[in-house]
């Protein structure tokens, strides 16, 4: 009677396994897919720049992005009661090397505006 009991056991165990395992590859045949898509699909890079500077600090904003001399120039505006070199600041601001940026872009340069003058820029590269 156990082997009879192990034969099923291990019967429904890789049944179980079965459907886990198909479950898996269905799962992943979606997301793949959809990233794709998304890979293809045209990018506007004024909208990507604008989506990029929407997690900047209370008070500082940008201006619309230009483009001068096939390099993507975007003006940072840091508000007056702010305390530090705005160099330094907006150079944390470079997209990270995964961003769709990069994919049009080979550089953005950031211009701070800080107490009603432009600083030194800085230029973001991939």
């Amino acid at each position: 009677m156990t082997m009879a009991m192990t034969g099923r056991g291990h019967r429904k165990i890789q049944a179980a396994l079965a459907l886990c395992l198909a479950a898996a590859l269905l799962g992943q045949g979606r997301p793949a897919a959809a990233q794709d898509t998304e890979e293809w699909r045209a990018i506007d890079i004024r909208q990507e720049i604008r989506t990029h500077f929407d997690r900047l600090p209370y008070g500082w904003w940008i201006r619309e992005p230009e483009l001068h001399l096939n390099t993507y120039e975007v003006e940072v505006h840091l508000p007056d009661w702010w305390r530090g070199n705005p160099t330094s600041a907006v150079n944390n601001l470079c997209p990270e090397r995964q961003s769709r940026i990069w994919k049009v872009a080979t550089i953005l340069t950031l211009r701070p505006f800080y107490q009603k003058r432009p600083w030194p820029e800085v230029d973001c590269r991939r």
